[in-house]
């Protein structure tokens, strides 16, 4: 499963990463509240992204056994809360560039520092709810604006970045992101949980997502030199390979569908 992060969509996981589907089940959703998930006023609790979630895969009929799931931002921590609500679905997950802060006061201010956008809505939350009000009722100017705020994205994920209310982007920032509730989880979990930091990402805790390594035996870190926060994106080669590392140790490989003395036209009855 492949979980995108805060301004993006189930699209922000390009091409680079279909080959994951060569070991099973793929499922790659919106989460909700993002994207072209079903319109709601509520669901943006760390529960209830953790929950739907789960019913995804289940109504994609992958949850026969659990998944790896590959995050980024935010997707992170909507995956370490699913592992600790549904620990029958998760195998284990890479977390490229969680926002695992310590307590709220840090996120606050990683969050405040490291992006404008996230940072109005700490600072000023009554603009924030003017400006999104405005995308949310001109969404091809919202749009339009995207691609110009950013053109190193593609076109897609550029407006992408507007496709949310301003109740899904707000809640789903307060109560999973700045509340920094997922960090005491991660310690709970049980199975491995491989976080994955750009070096030059101002938006992260390194500090802090260190001793997190430190402290537990199930959880590893990996800093990429001259990466930022786009890892999926700007680095997508290696976080496939990161994906299919741990994948590849925590879940067995597909039984062949036929024996190969069974194979067609070897003759074998």
């Amino acid at each position: 499963m492949l979980l995108h992060g805060m301004f993006a969509s189930g699209r922000y996981w390009g091409a680079a990463y279909d080959g994951l589907a060569d070991h099973g089940a793929l499922v790659v959703p919106d989460l909700a509240g993002f994207g072209r998930s079903v319109a709601t006023d509520t669901g943006f609790s760390p529960d209830d992204h953790a929950d739907l979630v789960a019913r995804t895969i289940r109504q994609a009929g992958a949850g026969a056994q659990p998944l790896v799931v590959g995050a980024h931002s935010l997707g992170c921590l909507v995956a370490v809360h699913l592992a600790r609500r549904h620990p029958d679905l998760v195998a284990g997950i890479v977390a490229f560039s969680p926002p695992l802060y310590r307590d709220e006061a840090s996120a606050r201010r990683h969050l405040a520092r490291a992006n404008a956008l996230v940072g109005l809505f700490v600072l000023s939350p009554a603009v924030s709810e003017a400006v999104c009000a405005w995308m949310c009722a001109h969404p091809e100017g919202a749009a339009r604006i995207g691609r110009w705020a950013r053109p190193d994205l593609p076109e897609p994920l550029a407006e992408d970045r507007f496709q949310h209310t301003y109740r899904s982007y707000s809640q789903t920032l307060a109560q999973v992101v700045v509340s920094a509730g997922a960090a005491a989880e991660v310690g709970q979990l049980a199975v491995p949980v491989h976080l994955v930091a750009g070096a030059g990402d101002t938006l992260l805790d390194h500090a802090f997502l260190a001793e997190l390594a430190e402290r537990h035996p199930h959880v590893r870190l990996s800093v990429w030199p001259q990466s930022e926060h786009e890892l999926p994106l700007t680095a997508s080669d290696r976080c496939v390979a990161a994906i299919r590392q741990l994948r590849d140790r925590v879940v067995p490989a597909p039984r062949p569908a036929f024996d190969r003395g069974d194979a067609p036209g070897t003759g074998q009855e």
